[in-house]
C-alpha cells in the first residue's frame, strides 16, 4: 500500500501582494483616456507670420523642432523665430530682432557686403567673426546662434533678451550694430 501526504500552505501576504499588483495592472488598462489627459497642463502655443509662413508652435515643440536633423531644411526666419521663442523671448523682442535681421541680410544665411564684407544673417565683419572665435559659415541655424550671442553681450545680458530692441533702435539711429 502507498500512502501520498500532500501538503499545501499559502502565504496571504504574498497572495495578496500579487492581487493588488494584479489589480493595479487591469485598472490602467481600463483607465479613460480623458482622465488621464486631465492631469497634464497643456501648453500654451504661439502664432506669429513670417515673410514666407505662419508658425504656431509650443516652447516644448520648438527645442524638439530645433534639436531635429531636419532644421536645416527650415526658413532661417523661422529657425530665428523657434531659437528666440524657445529661449523664452517676448513677441516685442522678437519683432525687433526681425526687423534688424531682415534690414541687414533678409535672413539671408549667404548675404554679402561688397564693401565691408560682412557676411551671413547677422552681417558679421570679418573681425566680429574673429573676435567671437567662430568659423565663418553659412549654417542659418550656427549664424543665428552666433548673431544671438553677439546682440545679447554687446546689447543686454544673457539673461535679459532686451538686447534685441536695443540693437534695432542703435542700428535706427547709426545705420549698423
Amino acid at each position: 500500500m502507498l500512502n501520498i501526504r500532500i501538503s499545501f500552505t499559502v502565504n496571504l501576504k504574498k497572495v495578496g501582494a500579487g492581487l493588488l499588483a494584479g489589480m493595479i495592472f487591469f485598472s490602467h488598462l481600463v483607465t479613460p483616456a480623458s482622465a488621464l489627459i486631465v492631469a497634464v497642463k497643456p501648453e500654451k502655443s504661439v502664432t506669429v507670420s513670417l515673410t514666407y509662413l505662419t508658425v504656431t508652435t509650443t516652447k516644448t515643440q520648438a527645442k524638439m523642432d530645433l534639436a531635429s536633423p531636419t532644421v536645416k531644411y527650415f526658413d532661417p526666419q523661422a529657425v530665428a523665430f523657434l531659437t528666440t521663442y524657445s529661449q523664452g523671448w517676448n513677441r516685442s523682442q522678437w519683432l525687433c530682432l526681425n526687423k534688424l535681421w531682415n534690414s541687414e541680410s533678409h535672413f539671408n544665411p549667404k548675404a554679402l557686403n561688397m564693401s565691408s564684407h560682412a557676411f551671413g544673417i547677422a552681417q558679421f565683419l570679418p573681425t566680429t567673426w574673429g573676435n567671437y572665435k567662430v568659423a565663418k559659415t553659412a549654417n542659418a541655424k550656427l549664424q543665428i546662434q552666433y548673431g544671438l550671442r553677439y546682440i545679447q553681450k554687446r546689447y543686454g545680458s544673457l539673461n535679459d533678451p532686451t538686447g534685441a530692441c536695443n540693437a534695432w533702435n542703435f542700428h535706427q539711429r547709426k545705420g549698423w550694430y
